[in-house]
């Protein structure tokens, strides 16, 4: 298949506006910064009208929303992105000390970081903010090895890399279908932990449909063919934003009853469709905390 070409992976603004934000945040304030989303958030839901029909519908057909709840909501879920995009430059900028985070499940995640004999796959989710969890739950035990997006802004993937470092986090940029492949066995066979994007589909993924929310839409079968393959444990990690500079992160076991009969690819599709089923289950709680800005449902395959 295809990258799906609505969604473009990359920070924009520009190398000087990417600086510019990493300066301000390091001394500026977090709070106006919200303000000015708030602000700013108008006029990029009428620039880009697409999209924001796309996630009003999000909220229309998914949710039952009123209309004027789902246009309520299509203004609260860009602010809300908009804030972790503003909490993610702060904490780039060596300012996570203001942020707080509460973890449900955290004996999940102790087990795998304290089995020294085996590693595990982290999924993550383009829902809550993810990618700040790498500088809020810090542990010194196991290397955790993290596929990001190989085409990001130069900047950004400097920022990243040196700040995510300081957290025993080692960052593996994916640039083809194959390359990365290497690196994960290598990370699996030394009993590391490997995260990866579990509802994104890439080119050379391979991906099937699976009922979410009632309606068919594609998930990558990849990640769950690496686990089973490799006999990792499963685990899902679903970072929420709970309001200003506070974060609750979920931890769910994405396991199975496997049969004698089923092959590899079952158990990989029984783990994927777990999976989707507790990416619905935290949407239920947090609507407005989807952030995939195109046609999720659409025959993508």
């Amino acid at each position: 298949m295809t990258q799906n070409n609505k969604w473009k992976g990359k920070t924009g603004g520009g190398r000087f506006g990417q600086k510019f934000l990493f300066l301000y945040f390091k001394y500026g304030s977090i709070i106006l910064a919200y303000a000015v989303v708030s602000f700013v958030i108008f006029f990029y839901l009428l620039i880009n009208f697409k999209a924001t029909k796309i996630i009003y519908q999000y909220f229309r057909t998914k949710h039952n929303f009123s209309m004027l709840k789902s246009a309520a909501s299509t203004y609260q879920n860009h602010f809300i992105f908009g804030k972790s995009i503003v909490d993610k430059f702060a904490v780039f900028a060596g300012r996570k000390d203001a942020y707080k985070l509460e973890v449900i499940g955290q004996e999940i995640y102790s087990d795998v970081v304290d089995d020294e004999k085996c590693g595990a796959l982290i999924l993550n989710s383009h829902v809550g903010s993810s990618e700040i969890l790498g500088y809020l739950l810090k542990q010194n035990k196991k290397k955790f090895n993290a596929l990001v997006y190989g085409g990001e802004a130069e900047t950004i993937q400097k920022y990243r890399t040196e700040s995510l470092g300081q957290q025993n986090i080692n960052l593996i940029p994916v640039v083809d279908g194959f390359s990365h492949f290497f690196q994960i066995h290598f990370a699996a066979k030394n009993a590391e932990l490997i995260g990866v994007a579990a509802d994104r589909v890439y080119a050379g993924s391979k991906n099937i449909p699976c009922k979410f929310f009632g309606e068919t839409a594609f998930f990558p079968l990849n990640p769950f063919q690496v686990a089973v393959k490799l006999n990792l444990p499963v685990i899902a990690f679903f970072v929420m934003i709970l309001g200003v500079k506070k974060y609750k992160t979920y931890v769910v076991k994405i396991s199975d009853e496997f049969i004698n009969s089923d092959t590899p690819d079952m158990k990989a599709e029984k783990l994927l469709n777990k999976y989707v089923e507790a990416l619905e289950n935290i949407l239920k709680l947090y609507p407005l905390q989807w952030f995939n800005f195109y046609d999720f449902w659409a025959d993508n395959n």
